[in-house]
């Protein structure tokens, strides 16, 4: 059993001295979902299944506590065959499980490394600094493995360190109190597929931004040989908007630039704005597509500003 990352490719191989072809029988959350039908090259047979599985995940916002870590079961049985096109006699071999992590691993370690260590692995991105961003009086959690399954840490109002139960990581929580600006949450799927929050302790900025289409109509009245000149004759249709953010983080450390990178390459991130009209948490995307990384030899102070979108427009359209 192998904790697998699905934004990656994950490779499966059957090689056995006689087989000719190979049958693979995909069960992702309990239910077969693909039946795969492979000849074989040089008695060796090749299937893909992180992007089939990758398909089953549901995303998740977890409520405040953050609760939610979503993953997906996956098992598989093999069959080799001693002809091709699954002719002649099969063999099952025993069925194998993994677990689904909708993370990625990087190109430049090769496919080798999309596993997670199942007994000793960070699942929070700290940038291995083990520092932890809080607002005052504000609880949180932090993920890591311990025996083979995820584990959940959670962090009190008050904590200023916190030990995971596997007792192998503590992290040190950085409590920020900027009453000027107060800050803004941003929860968002991490690299290892583990929910993070991340919070913006400086100035946020909410916008609102429109598109529509028009067309000209006819407002002759051909009864009367009149038109009204308070009728509109071009007239809007389509019309939709949506609300933007420019957000701006606290003064980091150096080592922070992989949790902005894993910000920017995450596929689902919420923000929970607070404004005139109340607190509310909203999926959003995250426009800011590039980012020069800032090191304290060049920039001398870490800081960064990313814009994002509301994932849905103000108007209710949804059919």
């Amino acid at each position: 059993m192998a904790n697998i990352l699905l934004r990656s490719p994950y490779f499966v191989t059957i090689t056995t001295a006689s087989h000719l072809s190979a049958k693979m029988q995909l069960t992702i959350d309990g239910t077969l979902r693909y039946t795969i039908l492979k000849n074989a090259t040089s008695n060796r047979t090749l299937f893909e299944i992180a992007t089939l599985a990758k398909d089953y995940y549901t995303e998740s916002y977890g409520g405040s506590t953050g609760s939610t870590f979503d993953t997906v079961a996956i098992s598989y049985v093999i069959t080799t065959y001693t002809g091709l096109n699954g002719t002649g006699t099969g063999t099952a071999q025993s069925a194998v499980t993994h677990t689904g992590f909708y993370g990625y691993s990087f190109f430049a370690n090769g496919k080798s490394a999309n596993e997670i260590d199942p007994d000793d692995y960070e699942l929070t991105n700290t940038g291995e600094t083990r520092i932890i961003y809080l607002p005052e009086n504000t609880a949180s959690f932090a993920w890591d493995m311990n025996s083979g399954t995820k584990d959940k840490t959670t962090i009190s109002t008050s904590a200023t360190s916190v030990t995971s139960a596997s007792g192998q990581y503590t992290w040190t929580i950085k409590r920020i109190c900027n009453p000027k600006y107060g800050f803004v949450q941003m929860r968002f799927i991490n690299r290892n597929g583990a929910p993070q929050d991340f919070h913006f302790f400086l100035k946020s900025v909410e916008s609102v931004n429109t598109k529509s289409e028009t067309f000209k109509r006819n407002i002759f009245d051909f009864a009367t040989s009149e038109y009204d000149p308070k009728k509109h004759q071009n007239t809007v249709f389509n019309k939709s908007g949506k609300r933007r953010y420019i957000l701006n983080t606290e003064y980091l450390v150096e080592d922070y630039n992989a949790v902005i990178e894993d910000i920017l390459l995450s596929e689902y991130v919420w923000i929970k704005y607070t404004s005139s009209e109340g607190s509310r948490t909203r999926p959003v995307i995250v426009n800011t597509s590039s980012l020069t990384k800032k090191t304290s030899v060049n920039d001398k102070l870490v800081q960064y500003t990313l814009e994002v979108e509301e994932a849905n427009d103000i108007i209710d359209n949804v059919v």
